[in-house]
This record gives C-alpha cells, sequence and structure tokens, in this order.
C-alpha cells in the first residue's frame, strides 16, 4: 500500500508563463499555491511581451493560464511587489503564510544597456519599456515615448521585429533601420514575424548593403545571394495591417559606439564601427 503524498503550501512570487506553468505542476503533485504577482494581470511576458495584434498566440496562453488559476487550490493576488522596497518583504511572506518553499519566478527585469555615450539621453528608449508601452502595461502605458522620422533599432532578433513592426503600423515613420553587430546569416529572427515587415524592406538598399560586407560574409564561407533570397523571399507578402509607407534597412557587422546629440540633446545619429565574423571549428 503506497502511503498518500503529503500536501505543502509552495509559495510562488511572479506569475509569468515559468510562475503559473510551475503552480500548475505543483497543483498536479498535490501541493497548494498562493501565487504573488506585480502587476495586476497574469501572464507576465506572454500577456505583455507579444505584439498586441498577435491575438490568437495571446488567447491560447490565456486560456491555459486560467484553467490553471481556476484551480481552488491556486490562490492568486495580483498588483503586489515583494521585496525590499515593495508592499511586503520576502521575510513577511515567509513569516505570515509559513510556506514550505517559496519559488521566485520573477523574471529578467532589469535592463540592459550598450555602456555607450548618449545612451540615456531623451529619444532612446530601451525595448522592453517600449513593449510594456504598446502593450497598456502600466506605468509604461501612461508615459509618453517621443519617437522621430529615423529610428534605428540596436539588435536582431524577434524583439527588433516587433518593435519595427510598431514603428512601421502604428507609428508609420519614415524609416527604421535595424543595426546589428553580427552577420545576415546570423539573424535571430523568424522567417514568420518577419513577414509583418518584409513588405517594407528596401530591397535596393540591402543589395547595396550585402555588397558592403561581401568580402567578410565571403571570408566564413557564406553565399551573398543565397542570404539574399533569404532575406527578401517574403517581400512580396502584403502585410495583414495593410500598406505602410515606412522604409525598412538593415545595418549589418556594425557594433553602436556612440549616439551622437544634437544640441536640444536629443539623438541626431549613431556612430558605429566595423565588425568582423570569425568562424569557429564545429560552427
Amino acid at each position: 500500500m503506497t502511503a498518500p503524498r503529503a500536501s505543502h503550501l509552495i509559495v510562488i512570487i511572479g506569475a509569468g508563463p515559468a510562475g503559473i506553468y510551475a503552480a500548475g505542476k505543483l497543483v498536479e503533485a498535490g501541493h497548494h499555491i498562493v501565487l504573488v504577482n506585480r502587476d495586476i494581470k497574469p501572464g507576465g511576458l506572454a500577456e505583455y511581451g507579444i505584439y498586441f495584434t498577435k491575438h490568437r498566440m495571446k488567447e491560447g496562453l490565456r486560456k491555459h493560464f486560467r484553467r490553471i488559476l481556476a484551480d481552488p487550490r491556486v490562490h492568486y493576488f495580483g498588483h503586489v511587489r515583494v521585496g525590499r522596497n515593495g508592499d511586503i518583504t520576502l521575510d513577511e511572506v515567509r513569516e505570515l503564510l509559513r510556506p514550505s518553499a517559496v519559488l521566485i519566478t520573477t523574471g529578467a527585469q532589469g535592463t540592459k544597456f550598450l555602456g555607450i555615450p548618449g545612451e540615456h539621453a531623451p529619444g532612446v528608449y530601451h525595448a522592453k519599456d517600449l513593449v510594456y508601452h504598446y502593450n497598456n502595461l502600466p506605468p509604461f502605458s501612461q508615459r509618453t515615448f517621443l519617437i522621430g522620422q529615423r529610428v534605428a533599432i540596436i539588435g536582431i532578433g524577434n524583439v527588433m521585429v516587433d518593435i519595427a513592426h510598431y514603428l512601421v503600423h502604428a507609428r508609420k515613420v519614415e524609416e527604421v533601420i535595424a543595426v546589428a553587430r553580427r552577420g545576415p546569416g546570423q539573424r535571430a529572427y523568424t522567417d514568420k514575424e518577419f513577414k509583418a515587415i518584409a513588405a517594407n524592406l528596401d530591397v535596393d538598399d540591402l543589395r547595396r548593403e550585402l555588397e558592403r560586407i561581401r568580402t567578410r560574409l565571403e571570408a566564413i564561407g557564406e553565399d551573398v545571394e543565397e542570404l539574399y533570397r533569404e532575406l527578401t523571399k517574403s517581400v512580396n507578402v502584403p502585410p495583414e495591417e495593410g500598406p505602410s509607407p515606412t522604409r525598412f534597412r538593415f545595418r549589418f557587422l556594425c557594433a553602436p559606439k556612440e549616439i551622437v546629440l544634437g544640441p536640444e540633446g536629443r539623438p541626431i545619429a549613431l556612430r558605429v564601427e566595423d565588425t568582423e565574423l570569425v568562424r569557429r571549428e564545429h560552427s
């Protein structure tokens, strides 16, 4: 005869995907959960980090989260900050609830800076803050983001694509330039996500950009023509949100060195330096 498993009270701090999925697994194991979250709504980056027009993806995640949170053994407390400068300290949580364990799933909340001159100037924004803004997460939703007509985005992953998506279709700025330290073969975004802005890609400028770095690409055995085909294969796919006049460009193999500020202290240029790719063994 198997002895019944002991049931424990477990506190989870942070109700993003990691916290909610952990709650689901722990409930399946027979435990009771107190889930404490800084934001009013649960979901974390699944709620506030996914582009706001991706309704099907968001609703699929929400449905799964609701099923876990609806379990009577899960108790959710939103809009509660835990920590030294929060609404309650971790020691107070332990003293009040006497949990068997505390699981912290708050994620990477910090802001990573480049360490270059000008990055703290007005008009320079961290991607995380802008994503929270257009996804209506307080207090970022109330913050004013003054964005000009020519915008540089540093990075070449799906976050870059989402930011460009917002600038192309919601703001309709004149030009967006994605600046990448590495080359086109190392891009981290998915083709599916890029379709949202592919029609805005300036293919003539892309051809010139690939010619500019051709020698560096061929030095590590990369096929420039194949890269061009890969980067442009979705340019004739009409975006779901309709046409936009925004011009989208890439600048590869260049690292930001300085954000140049004008007389009013706002960005007027991005100074970069060339980088090179080095092929490593087995890569």
